[in-house]
């Protein structure tokens, strides 16, 4: 089971994340590059799409809805998303104003509806964690949207500070202490030649990897804690995508840190 990749930057779509593979039963995750005026063409069918733009501006269209310029930020240390919103059974093409890189996110659905913006202005901003282990936390859709399947954010570390910490897991059905949603981060880090860690760990060690992470590297995370760190003089962003069976995300801290939560 390989649970990381180093993501090489290239124009066009590349697949980076598929359902089948190293325990991910439903999400889909690649990268869209495209120069000034290039054009990416997709569909919906069977799926929830969520177009996450992480730098430049684009023209958007889904079946006969059309967003045109969105995007505010440069990258992703420049301030909040600009998402869309895709309901299953549409054709949709991305059309970049000015260089443009995207993650486009899918999961599968039957969950009829519309395509929707998502501004920045609807981004939610959360400061979570204390101390060392605070991060600020941007939900782009949470659970008052309605998806199906899908959960997608961001998440900010300052210089020398961690997140997904204490560290959780979400990996088995035991509600109320936890429910089983898989995940997906995709890094970057500024400036970019920095550097972070992510520890993976099963309760039973079996599975146990520490992994460097580096400017546009990507982790799957089927199960187990994913505690992550952000080295000292570097910002780490990582985007990250939620889906389960149902929509419930109930995080279980390790026994053994969650103290830490309430010194």
């Amino acid at each position: 089971m390989n649970l990381f990749k180093q993501y090489t930057p290239k124009d066009g779509y590349t697949a980076l994340v598929k359902p089948g593979k190293d325990g991910i039963e439903f999400i889909e995750l690649g990268i869209l590059r495209l120069p000034p005026g290039g054009k990416y063409r997709g569909s919906s069918d069977g799926q929830e799409v969520c177009v996450v733009l992480l730098g430049g501006l684009a023209n958007v269209t889904a079946g006969e809805t059309s967003f045109s310029s969105i995007g505010s930020r440069a990258n992703v240390f420049a301030g909040r998303a600009t998402a869309v919103y895709i309901p299953p059974g549409l054709k949709f093409k991305v059309e970049a104003v000015g260089a443009l890189e995207a993650a486009v996110v899918r999961a599968p659905s039957d969950l009829a509806g519309e395509p929707r913006l998502i501004g920045p202005e609807k981004v939610k901003v959360n400061l979570r964690g204390k101390d060392t282990f605070e991060r600020q936390v941007h939900d782009i859709i949470d659970f008052n949207f309605p998806s199906k399947r899908l959960l997608v954010g961001e998440t900010f570390n300052l210089p020398g500070k961690w997140s997904s910490y204490p560290p959780h897991k979400h990996d088995r059905m035991a509600p109320p202490d936890e429910t089983r949603m898989e995940e997906v981060y995709f890094f970057k880090i500024n400036p970019p030649q920095g550097f972070g860690f992510q520890r993976v760990y099963s309760p039973d060690r079996k599975l146990d990897q520490a992994y460097v992470i580096r400017d546009n590297s990507l982790t799957k995370l089927p199960f187990g804690y994913h505690p992550t760190a952000a080295a000292p003089g570097y910002s780490l962003y990582y985007l990250w995508v939620l889906a389960g069976e149902p929509r419930n995300y109930t995080l279980y801290d390790d026994p053994d840190h969650k103290w830490v939560r309430d010194a």
